[in-house]
This record gives structure tokens, C-alpha cells and sequence, in this order.
């Protein structure tokens, strides 16, 4: 399932007033959602589009290449190397979705800290 909201000025300051409202009282709920609705009701409040997919715990290789944003031969490429797990079910793969969240923390850790490195290259060479 996949919603699109396209809101409304009236859509927006209503996503306001909330946020204002849920930034008093997080307390209701648990980090991680608290976390999920306060980016759902800021990205409405600046008057942007956003769109709700749901995830069933096996995902195809093109939600896959969605997720980790890149093309779905290069997802089938991670699978024939053995980096991420997958079955077939007739000629089609699929890959459980907290599988494909895990590597992606991997790659996002990885990401910072070259990152970091980079950072501090540019520091000690006088370049920030």
C-alpha cells in the first residue's frame, strides 16, 4: 500500500498546530514513533508532499533498489556475490526487509566514516 498527501495551506497549518502540540507532550509514545510522526508532521508542515509505503517483511529486489537507492542490476549483483541473503521463488527473488535495513546501516556507517576521515584530512591539510 502506497498513500501520496498533497497538502493544503489548510493541511499545513494544521500540521503545525499539531507539531506544536506533540512537541509538549512526546511522552506518549516511544522513541522511534515519537521520531517518525515529529518528521511526518515537520515535512507537512513546510507544506511538502509526502508519501506512506508500506513494507511487507519480503521485499522484491526493485523495492529493494528503492530502499538502498540504486538499480535493482545492482541489487541482483549484491545477491550473486553473497552480500545480501535472499531465496527464489520460481525465477524471482526476494530479500527480507530487515536484511536489506541492516545492510543499509552498514553502508550509512560506513559512509560516515569515511566521511569523517575525509574531514579530517581536509582539517590537517589547512582546507576546511
Amino acid at each position: 500500500m502506497t498513500t501520496s498527501f498533497f497538502p493544503t495551506p489548510a493541511d499545513t497549518q494544521a500540521a503545525q498546530q499539531q507539531l506544536e502540540r506533540f512537541n509538549r507532550q512526546p511522552d506518549f509514545l516511544l522513541p522511534r514513533l515519537a521520531g517518525l510522526m515529529t518528521e511526518l508532521l515537520s515535512q507537512l508542515a513546510a507544506g511538502k508532499a509526502v508519501q506512506i509505503t508500506a513494507l511487507e517483511s519480503e521485499i522484491t529486489t526493485q523495492q529493494a533498489a528503492d530502499l538502498l537507492k540504486v538499480s535493482r542490476p545492482y541489487v541482483v549483483k549484491l545477491l550473486e556475490a553473497g552480500e545480501l541473503p535472499h531465496r527464489k521463488v520460481g525465477p524471482r527473488r526476494r530479500l527480507r526487509l530487515d536484511d536489506v535495513l541492516a545492510y543499509k546501516g552498514r553502508l550509512d556507517t560506513q559512509r560516515l566514516a569515511a566521511l569523517q576521515v575525509l574531514a579530517a584530512d581536509l582539517q590537517e591539510m589547512g582546507l576546511d
